[in-house]
């Protein structure tokens, strides 16, 4: 087992691990993550604990998604292409450099909204996870593609409209959460709840370079492998969605992510199907 094989197999397992934890016991994380310093004389100087609510928790279990379909290509990929796997790396690559521009924006504007050994951890697992993935795309050699694979218009047409969902939703979130969730939940929200939206804005956007890249990979199967990373990804949060509605913290117009996230599922669903028609039929 190489190098490649090796990390990614790391990769798959931190994943799967941090994925399921932060999608099963948000509540634990929020707690464990935000804090509220009182630097008070009776207090001697120490930290009370920050009261995180529903949408906390939400946001923390669309991100424990996220991070759990990505586990699944990290395992498949371990012995495909230089080409695909360096898809990979950016996908780790890019959230990264983003969410460490994120804890240092905290460090300089919000400095006791993260406990600063929960943000010390932060910084040193994006840096480490980049300097990685840096060292393994230079070892692929950077290659992110080769010939195209024209394929039929309607898998094209879906896979850019993925890309296209990708960038404009994660954006949206990177450049104003609060204003995404203001008519949807009863709560006050604050530069936590930024900082959670941002997080899962930058998963999203780095997503979109499977889309725009999987046309020029070699294999069919890692083709596959992307749609399933997608199903798992769009299923994740839609459950998220529908588990959210139990929090007293949202209002009834959730529906409107819930509405776009079910469109966003049943379309990369259906594609899914429809491979699996296509490439029983060509076995027969």
């Amino acid at each position: 087992m190489g190098l490649v094989n090796w990390a990614l197999t790391f990769d798959a397992i931190f994943a799967a691990v941090s994925g399921v934890a932060l999608y099963l016991f948000p509540d634990k994380f929020g707690d464990f993550c935000f804090v509220s310093y009182l630097f008070c004389l009776y207090l001697n100087n120490s930290f009370q604990q920050k009261e995180t609510d529903g949408v906390h928790w939400h946001l923390i279990r669309c991100i424990g998604g996220q991070i759990f379909a990505s586990c699944l290509v990290s395992v498949k990929f371990r012995n495909s292409s230089h080409t695909s796997q360096s898809v990979l790396h950016f996908i780790r690559l890019i959230p990264s450099i983003l969410i460490l521009m994120l804890v240092f924006q905290i460090q300089s504007v919000t400095p006791t909204l993260v406990e600063p050994n929960t943000l010390k951890f932060f910084k040193y697992l994006m840096v480490s996870t980049i300097a990685l993935h840096v060292t393994l795309l230079s070892v692929a050699g950077w290659r992110t593609g080769t010939k195209l694979a024209a394929g039929n218009r309607f898998g094209n047409f879906l896979y850019q409209l993925d890309a296209l969902a990708s960038i404009c939703i994660g954006t949206c979130w990177m450049t104003f959460p609060k204003w995404l969730l203001h008519r949807q939940v009863l709560v006050n929200l604050d530069e936590s709840h930024e900082f959670l939206g941002r997080v899962m804005g930058a998963n999203f956007i780095a997503s979109y370079i499977v889309a725009t890249h999987v046309l020029h990979w070699e294999s069919q199967q890692d083709r596959n492998v992307a749609v399933d990373g997608r199903v798992i990804c769009c299923i994740s949060i839609l459950v998220a969605q529908f588990w959210s509605q139990k929090y007293p913290s949202w209002s009834g117009n959730h529906w409107v992510g819930i509405g776009l996230f079910s469109t966003w599922t049943v379309i990369s669903v259906i594609y899914r199907i429809c491979l699996t028609i296509s490439r029983k039929g060509k076995k027969e």
